[in-house]
């Protein structure tokens, strides 16, 4: 029974996530209907909405991150988990009804504040909710419902239009949050021992960062997820603009794009597989694989997003994320256990930022001028590819730092009888 109601818990919480990405995703196949629905904004606007979200979620995940034990000792995690979630599902419930681009824009924001929530809390949860040899496994599932909720979401969007959209993810958002207040399963807090706890913190401490800072191999990856960031929020909210200008034909468009991403999953797989063998071979090995990758997967972008043929784009994403597992992979071998889960909060928060860095960037290159956007496209996979010079952290320091890390790890103090 344990089992039947944690299983069930988790399915819950996928089904959440999956509904954040598919509202979300509702932006990106509409930015034409947004533009001549709200007239003046013309395209900056566009870019105002994607770069206040991306700055609420990160906001958001940062407090949480820090007061979410504190605030379930009051509340609960299944009562905290609740509210935070229904700071998203109401305004995007409401935003069909927006009249004009301000109550837009403040209902995208108040929205980001809860999905922001989502990292911090809900993974927090799933981290109670299973033993350590378990929760890889369910995090790579919930990475699923990421990548579904922005699939079915913007084939929706596409046909159903924004505000139907919003509306129906936020009533699937609904019916899922009810199904977790009657089914949901509160974690048992006497069976969770205080290393597993620490584990699985979302809080980042300014000793913590010291200490992930000084690790120079960390460092390289987080300036290159930073790069990574610039050029995939640009291309997850403007490709199919893009496409559509060039090919005339939105569906067309979104078919397209969705079948190039699809690349990205076996590309991720394949780069982690290709890097435990030629670790085994060479101590740099991953990087060879990621860096690698990085180079050919954006050239074969750049030529996608000219010439918009498929297999372009498929391998081109296939390729780029190569360096996906291998930068987890890396850094899990350099960080002790209590520091893991800040390096996946960092991660989240370095490629908002660079989100928001690439969207303040194409904003401005095509405000006055839209055509401009398949100049912004080609710098911002530029971009993307002159960030694998960071990789240079992992290809000096990584082999030294690891060393060092398994010297710590086995010189245990004993006690002297």
């Amino acid at each position: 029974m344990q089992d039947l109601h944690t299983k069930r818990t988790f399915n819950l919480i996928l089904s959440l996530y999956f509904c954040i990405y598919f509202c979300l995703s509702t932006i990106a196949v509409n930015i034409d209907n947004l533009i001549a629905t709200f007239g003046d904004i013309a395209q900056f606007g566009i870019g105002i909405v994607i770069i206040c979200n991306l700055l609420a979620g990160t906001i958001s995940m940062l407090l949480f991150g820090y007061y979410t034990e504190y605030l379930s000792k009051r509340l609960t995690r299944k009562r905290l988990f609740m509210i935070t979630n229904l700071f998203w599902i109401i305004p995007y419930g409401l935003i069909g009804f927006s009249p004009n681009y301000g109550t837009f824009l403040t209902l995208i924001i108040i929205g980001a504040l809860g999905n922001g929530a989502f990292l911090p809390i809900g993974f927090l949860i799933i981290g109670d909710l299973y033993k350590s040899e378990e929760r890889g496994n369910k995090f790579g599932f919930m990475q699923f419902g990421l990548i579904l909720g922005n699939g079915i979401g913007a084939i929706l969007g596409g046909v159903l239009g924004w505000r139907l959209n919003f509306a129906v993810g936020s009533v699937i958002g609904l019916l899922a949050l009810l199904g977790y207040l009657y089914f949901g399963e509160e974690p048992n807090q006497e069976f969770i021992d205080s290393e597993e706890k620490d584990n699985y913190q979302y809080k980042i401490t300014y000793q913590d960062l010291v200490q992930l800072v000084k690790t120079k191999t960390v460092l390289g990856i987080l300036l290159f997820v930073l790069c990574s960031g610039i050029a995939v929020a640009v291309l997850s909210n403007w490709a199919i603009f893009h496409l559509t200008l060039q090919l005339n034909s939105k569906s067309h468009a979104i078919f397209i794009y969705l079948i190039a991403g699809l690349g990205a999953l076996p590309g991720a797989i394949m780069g982690g597989q290709l890097g435990d063998i030629f670790s085994k071979k060479l101590k740099v090995g991953r990087v060879y694989v990621s860096v690698v990758g990085m180079i050919l997967g954006t050239l074969l972008l750049i030529t996608f997003y000219s010439f918009p043929f498929i297999l372009f784009g498929m391998f081109g994403y296939f390729f780029v994320f190569f360096s996906a597992g291998n930068r987890f992979a890396i850094c899990s071998d350099l960080v002790i256990p209590k520091l893991k889960s800040t390096v996946n909060a960092l991660n989240g928060i370095m490629i908002n930022i660079g989100g928001i860095i690439g969207n303040v960037l194409i904003s401005s290159l095509i405000h006055n001028n839209i055509g401009l956007i398949s100049l912004s496209i080609t710098l911002v996979i530029i971009i993307w590819l002159a960030g694998s010079v960071f990789w240079i952290f992992p290809y000096l320091y990584y082999d030294k730092e690891r060393v060092s890390q398994e010297i710590v790890a086995i010189n245990v103090p004993t006690i002297q009888i």
